[in-house]
């Protein structure tokens, strides 16, 4: 490759373990760890069958300057590159609950649903649900192949949890 060739994405490592982590690392030096952590639990009483489902973790692991992490377009290739290397079985269902710890799930959520529609391919489909908890809302979507063997069901609870949120 070129000294000049524009590179699309960070190196990353898969790490694996119980929370299937990858990493790597920013020029500004801030690691980061993307983790799928299987939850199927999450749906035992709404599917049929057994399902793959994992909550994607966005996590930053060391951020040396302590302070705002900076703007970096590659940060955001690089977890695009780590979701579709994790993501090659079309029987997963990737879940992204927007964390609302410092109030800010309605921005995370925005950035999230921009990356999807811009980068997602097109026979992946998206589903988000707000739901009440407590004084706050809890944001999640979900993701899956249209080809998903319950592809169905998945719709239908995301659409009852959207109608149970107006109840």
């Amino acid at each position: 490759m070129p000294n000049n060739a524009k590179i699309n994405s960070y190196k990353f490592t898969w790490i694996g373990g119980e929370r299937n982590v990858y990493a790597f690392t920013t020029n500004e030096d801030v690691g980061y760890e993307i983790r799928f952590v299987p939850s199927a639990y999450l749906f035992v009483d709404y599917v049929d069958g057994h399902v793959n489902a994992f909550e994607m973790v966005i996590a930053v692991a060391d951020n040396p300057n302590g302070s705002r992490l900076p703007a970096d377009p590659l940060t955001e290739h690089t977890i695009r590159a780590i979701f579709y290397d994790f993501f090659r079985s079309l029987e997963h269902v990737i879940i992204y609950i927007c964390d609302s710890a410092d109030g800010r799930e309605k921005a995370r959520f925005r950035k999230f649903t921009m990356w999807y529609y811009r980068y997602i391919a097109k026979d992946l489909f998206n589903m988000d649900a707000w739901l009440p908890d407590g004084d706050r809302v809890t944001i999640l979507s979900g993701i899956l192949s249209t080809k998903h063997p319950y592809f169905s069901q998945f719709v239908e609870l995301f659409k009852n949890l959207n109608e149970a949120e107006k109840e």
